[in-house]
């Protein structure tokens, strides 16, 4: 059963971002597919060119691997770039440089913000701090959020991710807030919900798809939008 929790006295909303502001699997296969397509243009007309599923599927088993335990964000997504290009028969650090900068160009010019993200955030900052905890290295300023927080905690910023009660003491601590003053908005049970609950956070669980809560990490609160975040908090 999901704690009775208030939310009189908050003082600071942190945000998770892929899934949560904006859409992050169309951002992905934008990315990937453009990423595929320079694969086509730069091997040799008899190379066998990973499919797009193939490629996804390189990059999700990465963090399986033991070797990769520990490793950042962005050496994970070169790995899988290099594995994929590899297929194709591209090597070289410079050939996979240019294509890892060309996936991030891309994933960042093609990331939708959800229609209600803005709208929601301008109403929240008058009222309370913002900042941004995510597991991903996308900066909220670089896909149409400047301005929007005062902080935001980056996957690669420090050696620890949700759900690590760490991250949201790191979190604290940079933008100076009681953790007891504050929530944790995500759409994740297992990294948001999860992580929140372990750091003292009050959680509030963006269930997008009105999925069950079938893990036990029961949120404090739930919402199906982000446009209901502000009636949750008494400001509508």
């Amino acid at each position: 059963m999901a704690r009775v929790v208030s939310l009189t006295g908050i003082t600071t909303i942190t945000f998770d971002a892929d899934d949560t502001l904006w859409d992050f699997e169309s951002g992905m296969l934008a990315a990937l597919g453009r990423l595929r397509k320079e694969i086509v243009t730069l091997a040799n007309k008899s190379a066998r060119i990973p499919t797009l599923e193939e490629m996804v599927a390189t990059r999700m088993s990465l963090g399986d691997e033991p070797q990769n335990a520990d490793g950042t964000l962005d050496a994970l997504r070169k790995e899988a770039i290099r594995r994929s290009a590899g297929e194709a028969g591209l090597t070289g650090d410079r050939v996979i440089e240019d294509l890892f900068d060309m996936y991030v160009t891309t994933r960042v010019t093609s990331t939708t913000i959800y229609p209600e993200t803005i709208p929601v955030l301008e109403t929240l900052k008058q009222h309370f701090q913002l900042g941004v905890i995510t597991n991903s290295n996308t900066n909220p300023a670089e896909v149409g959020l400047k301005g929007q927080f005062s902080f935001a905690i980056l996957a690669d910023s420090e050696p620890f991710r949700k759900p690590d009660p760490r991250i949201f003491l790191h979190a604290a601590s940079v933008g100076e807030y009681d953790l007891e003053k504050s929530i944790h908005v995500g759409d994740s049970l297992v990294t948001d919900v999860a992580g929140a609950n372990n750091a003292g956070v009050t959680s509030v669980w963006l269930n997008h798809h009105d999925e069950s809560d079938d893990r036990g990490d029961l949120a404090d609160h739930t919402i199906n939008a982000l446009s209901e975040l502000p009636l949750l908090l008494g400001i509508a």
